[in-house]
Parts: C-alpha cells; sequence; structure tokens
C-alpha cells in the first residue's frame, strides 16, 4: 500500500546518552532535547514537524524520562492529550528502537528521527517518506551530500562518509519500512558506538569491502547492497537536496548554527 494511503507511525527519539551532555550544561536542562532554539524546545520543534506532515500519523516520543516529561508543562500536555504517546527510553537509541518493535509489531511502516534535529521541516519528512516510497526497500537511510552542506554551511562540523570521492551526512531519518527491517535494527545495536567512525563500520561488511572504501572504490549503492545482503534486507538510500537536514545539535556550536538558521527562517 503506497504513503499516500497509509500514515508512517513517528518515533522520535528523545532519551538521554549520558548525564554529561554539552548542550544541557551549557544551557541549564537535564536533557537537551528540552534545550530551547529560536525561543522554543528543540523536541517540541520535531514533534511540530512532524504533526504538520502529511505522511505522519501517529507520533510516539521515546524519552525523555517520564520525570522530566511530568516536569515539563509541554510534554505532558501532549501525552495527557492522547496527541502524541509516550514510551520509555532503553539505554541507548538502538536498544529503545528494538524495544518499540517488540511491543507494537503492528506499528511498520516506522520513521525513526531524533529530537535533537531541531531544523527538521515537514517537508524533509514527507519528501523522505515519499522517495523511499518510489524505491521499496525494507529499510530507507536519508542521507545529504557533503558537498550542500558545505556549500550552505561551511562552519558545520559533520561526520562525512565517503564513497568513490562524493561525501555523505547522515540527517537522523531512518524509514523500516517491513517487519525484517528488525534484523537493521539488531545490526545498529552491534555498531552503535561506530556511529561517528565510518572506517570502522565499513570493517564490518568485510575485509574487500574496506579495502575498496579505502581506495576510493566502493559506491554508495554498492555499500548498502552489501549490507542488505548480509542482512537479507533492500537497504536503500534517499538523497535530501536540504542541507539543514544534517544539522543536528550535538554540541553548542551545533545550538549556535541552527538558533541562527532559525531566526534567518523565521525573518523570511
Amino acid at each position: 500500500m503506497g504513503l499516500d494511503h497509509q500514515t508512517v507511525t513517528a518515533l522520535v527519539l528523545a532519551g538521554a546518552r549520558t548525564d554529561r551532555d554539552p548542550v544541557a550544561k551549557m544551557v541549564g536542562v537535564s536533557n537537551k532535547v528540552l534545550a530551547q532554539v529560536d525561543g522554543e524546545p528543540m523536541v517540541s520543534r520535531v514533534l511540530q514537524a512532524l504533526e504538520k506532515s502529511h505522511t505522519v500519523g501517529k507520533r510516539i516520543l521515546c524519552g525523555p524520562s517520564w520525570e522530566t516529561v511530568q516536569d515539563n508543562p509541554f510534554l505532558v500536555g501532549l501525552v495527557e492529550s492522547g496527541k502524541v504517546q509516550w514510551v520509555q527510553p532503553q539505554r541507548g537509541p538502538s536498544l529503545s528502537v528494538k524495544s518499540f518493535l517488540s511491543e507494537h509489531p503492528q506499528e511498520f511502516p516506522v520513521l525513526i528521527t531524533t529530537a535533537d534535529h531541531a531544523l527538521l521541516t515537514s517537508e524533509m519528512v514527507d519528501y523522505f517518506l515519499r522517495e523511499a516510497q518510489t524505491v521499496g526497500a525494507d529499510v530507507a537511510v536519508g542521507l545529504v551530500p557533503y558537498s550542500l552542506v558545505v556549500a550552505s554551511y561551511p562552519q558545520s562540523k559533520r561526520t562525512v562518509s565517503r564513497f568513490t570521492g562524493v561525501g555523505f551526512c547522515g540527517s537522523n531519518l531512518f524509514g523500516l519500512f517491513t517487519p525484517k527491517a528488525e534484523r537493521m535494527v539488531e545490526f545498529w545495536s552491534h555498531v552503535e558506538r561506530e556511529r561517528k567512525h565510518p572506517l570502522r563500520l565499513i570493517r564490518t561488511l568485510g575485509g574487500l569491502v574496506l579495502i575498496r572504501y579505502v581506495l576510493g572504490c566502493l559506491s554508495l549503492s554498492e555499500a548498502l547492497d552489501r549490507l542488505g545482503r548480509r542482512l537479507d534486507l533492500q537497504v536503500k538510500e534517499v538523497l535530501l537536496p536540504f542541507p539543514e537536514a544534517a544539522i543536528d545539535v550535538d554540541t553548542p556550536e551545533d545550538l549556535a548554527l541552527a538558533e541562527k538558521i532559525l531566526m534567518e527562517r523565521r525573518k523570511g
């Protein structure tokens, strides 16, 4: 069934990786997703973008802790009104997704994103999900060409994976379209600690693939195809034309950049 007739459940990851997060510490909040960007908490911006999307139906907030939600009038209001469902975060993003899917197997297809994606818009979400539909994969991964990011925001420091001379940045947008996609989540849980180290991730696909990557001979499609064959999945990329899709808030510098972009966006 196409996405024109079927809405996607959005799972927003909002758990804290550490109690020493530099963004949370700088602005004095218990979880960085509560940090305000241009006058509004990051998590609020993400939830609003999903609400405005034409392709998202149910919104699930995984984290922050229930105590944090109860202390935040905006979040507790959304949850108690039933507009957003809250689920308990686990120790790390992959475990949170794995727990959610095991307890809600009926929710496929699922869009995974993060609550620190302060620049997320409904346009980005709809573009990703509609393009993902056309490739017909079990798993779709949203990526932004690094050339777009550096052309618009050269000061932004992003993790870049290079394939046949072309760099790509993650967008924190993942589509899980069939129950088989749980195999990808299982794989994710094994390599999660290497998310900032593309070379280590490529190594998990085998020595020959690693050599081709180092030599600049491995294309993005080849890498995803190799991963898909290893997991018996169809894994496809969706290239996004939005440089802001690659900018999440991991550092105080990211927060300042997101603030600047949103202020300029508001001014038109």
